[in-house]
């Protein structure tokens, strides 16, 4: 799969959760654009396009985003607490990861949201 020239946007996910999240991209010739956590809870970023968009769990805009963006959401959590995952599900995410991410899991879901021509495409990790 070829992932270079696409864009993630790392929506109000704490620092060293996203320093994770960058590296891992970074390794994979992803580009990444971070916002802090206030900004994507007044104004979820809307103008740029992103192929997939990660986001905490709790995240008081978390709601607005998902409504606001086109691209495939992503929740994270540091805790994996399967209620608030099956709640960001209902609401519209595509998946879902937990700290300490992973690489295969990681992989599976650039895989599964990036992989294949879908708008908006549908998968959960196990």
């Amino acid at each position: 799969m070829n992932v270079h020239g696409k864009t993630v946007l790392l929506a109000g996910i704490e620092p060293i959760l996203a320093l994770e999240l960058q590296q891992y991209f970074s390794s994979r010739g992803i580009d990444v654009v971070e916002s802090s956590r206030h900004e994507t809870e007044t104004s979820p970023s809307t103008e740029q396009h992103f192929d997939l968009v990660f986001c905490e769990t709790h995240h008081p805009g978390l709601q607005a985003l998902l409504k606001a963006v086109s691209s495939p959401v992503v929740v994270v959590s540091r805790v994996p607490e399967v209620d608030d995952w099956l709640d960001a599900m209902d609401a519209g995410a595509v998946d879902y990861c937990a700290a300490p991410f992973e690489r295969e899991q990681l992989d599976w879901i650039l895989e599964s949201n990036l992989g294949r021509d879908s708008s908006r495409p549908v998968g959960a990790a196990a």
